[in-house]
């Protein structure tokens, strides 16, 4: 691919087309809907040219929110849609800068009667949010040579995408503030350059990640979706991404997109209202069923029940439960709910839910006796399971107690499954501790997760919360054989005197939510608990897992 067709094709993601106001969908005249229990679905996609549709010859077309949208309506879930706020070119700056001015755009989509919308009114009449931004903040940063070479400057490109993060976060907080209950799906990003020569595609495809991670990272603390597409639109590139010159999607690739965003929507989106569908047991063999009605009861002439695939019953309306008997105790059992119109015409999404009756209910096991009320009770008990830590001979953890240097080692390379290198101590300060412990230590220090100091270990003080993130991030390294790199700076206070290693070590384990700090700090000089010690680790390992 040559430099000229490259430039054209970072200019034409970065273009701004001011979209035209397209004619609306009408809907269907259906004089007859099926029953259904979900209220109608009102749909608003922001973000930039994937969102707004533009095709591989730069021109304005369906893209993957419009076939989300035909597809909520075939569902009969649809009340409205609207993608007038997505616009080529945009930055996540502009969104923001649109919340802020809350701007006036014409309505492009299905359902509505008005020509325009203004976007605070918008999002708080959203049910559905997609969201699709970043890729333009990142992409001028990123150019090419004659021969294909990617060309960047590693602090500004790493600037771009810390920005995207942070932006993301101000979207998101700027959207739940105007809709606290507003249910929001974001769009990962996909390598848009498959016909780069092979020995460019990692570093391509690392920077997809990059921006990605930061991406999710601006999601931290939401109820907000990811919608990965890197995968799927890596299996048929060329399909998906028809031109050379342009890295918009074909309508193939779009409707790709649009079944991720399906499947996660069908996974995660909450259709029904709580409690819907109850099941209680009755005894050890019987349940009942009970139900809320559908939202328009005017038609519906029956419920049917259902276990499994089976039909086990049916009741006329109004009646809303019904009794299941001769079942087995401690197996599951899918239930699920149907309603039935006048007309013969059934409900296209049921109520379903799992049970299981227990024979016995079995006393919960006290794993230790002083975590009853403590705030890290799960995950010290999630922890001992794992064999990641263990308690005293009195069945105490003592989760308030300080862990030790010695302690802390022999934790992460028994979780690591690490074994010493060599047969004589590189610390001479550790003569009073078991043979295990020491070969522990010094499996830490032949990996690199400690130095000492001098030749000691010091293996009785505590180590400091600021330690212990160092320690973890070498141990990330260790176990995937790469460093983990944050692409979201830590707001810690009082980080800034510690060295560049450790600052980057509390960066990752604040965008992993490993720590969160207390009021902006992360008090690295102070001791860390048993019970901060088991979070930590915990996440740390499960981190490294994924």
């Amino acid at each position: 691919m040559t430099k000229k067709s490259i430039s054209y094709v970072v200019m034409a993601f970065a273009l701004v087309v001011q979209i035209a106001v397209m004619p609306l969908q009408a809907s269907a005249a259906d004089p007859e809907k099926a029953p259904t229990w979900i209220s109608p679905i009102n749909y608003l996609a922001l973000g930039d040219s994937l969102a707004a549709g533009v095709t591989p010859n730069n021109e304005l077309g369906k893209g993957y929110t419009d076939f989300l949208a035909e597809e909520l309506a075939k569902s009969e879930d649809l009340q409205a849609s609207n993608k007038g706020f997505s616009y080529p070119g945009y930055k996540t700056d502009d969104v923001l800068r649109d919340f802020e001015m809350d701007v006036t755009k014409p309505i492009v989509g299905i359902g509505h009667s008005d020509k325009t919308a203004t976007l605070h009114q918008s999002v708080k009449e959203a049910h559905l949010i997609t969201l699709t931004i970043g890729a333009n903040d990142v992409l001028p940063k990123f150019t090419f040579d004659d021969k294909g070479t990617p060309q960047f400057n590693s602090e500004e490109l790493q600037a771009a995408i810390m920005k995207v993060g942070m932006n993301t976060q101000k979207i998101l907080d700027k959207i739940y503030q105007l809709n606290p209950n507003a249910q929001v799906y974001i769009m990962g990003y996909y390598n848009p350059f498959p016909y780069l020569s092979p020995q460019n595609q990692p570093l391509v495809n690392q920077l997809v990640v990059t921006l990605n991670d930061a991406i999710k990272q601006g999601m931290t603390g939401t109820t907000a979706q990811f919608v990965d597409t890197s995968k799927q639109i890596a299996e048929d590139p060329y399909t998906y991404l028809p031109n050379p010159e342009n890295i918009h999607l074909s309508q193939a690739g779009y409707k790709v997109v649009m079944e991720a965003f399906r499947k996660s929507l069908m996974e995660n989106y909450s259709w029904f209202a709580k409690d819907v569908l109850t099941v209680t047991a009755k005894d050890s063999t019987t349940v009942e069923l009970n139900w809320k009605p559908v939202i328009d009861t005017g038609m519906v002439s029956m419920y049917q029940v259902y276990t499994g695939d089976k039909m086990v019953g049916e009741v006329m309306s109004p009646v809303l439960s019904y009794e299941i008997t001769d079942l087995e105790p401690n197996k599951e059992y899918h239930f699920s709910v149907h309603a039935v119109n006048q007309n013969g015409k059934k409900s296209m999404q049921h109520l379903n839910t799992k049970y299981t009756i227990d024979q016995e209910p079995v006393e919960p096991t006290v794993m230790f006796t002083d975590i009853t009320n403590h705030w890290a009770k799960d995950v010290i008990e999630v922890a001992a399971m794992k064999g990641i830590v263990s308690g005293y001979a009195d069945h105490t953890f003592r989760p308030d107690t300080s862990l030790t240097r010695a302690q802390a080692m022999s934790i992460i390379v028994r979780a690591l499954d690490l074994k010493s290198k060599s047969t004589k101590s590189a610390f001479t300060d550790l003569a009073d501790y078991a043979d295990s412990t020491k070969r522990d230590i010094q499996a830490a220090y032949d990996y690199g997760l400690v130095s000492g100091v001098n030749g000691h270990f010091m293996p009785n003080k505590p180590i400091t919360r600021a330690q212990l993130a160092l320690v973890l991030s070498r141990t990330y390294e260790i176990a995937t054989g790469k460093p983990f790199t944050p692409t979201v700076a830590a707001p810690f206070t009082d980080i800034k005197k510690f060295s560049k290693d450790t600052q980057w070590a509390i960066a990752g384990l604040y965008q992993m939510n490993i720590a969160t700090g207390d009021n902006g700090k992360f008090m690295p000089n102070d001791s860390t608990t048993r019970a901060h010690a088991a979070k930590m680790i915990v996440h740390s390992m499960e981190a490294i897992a994924q």
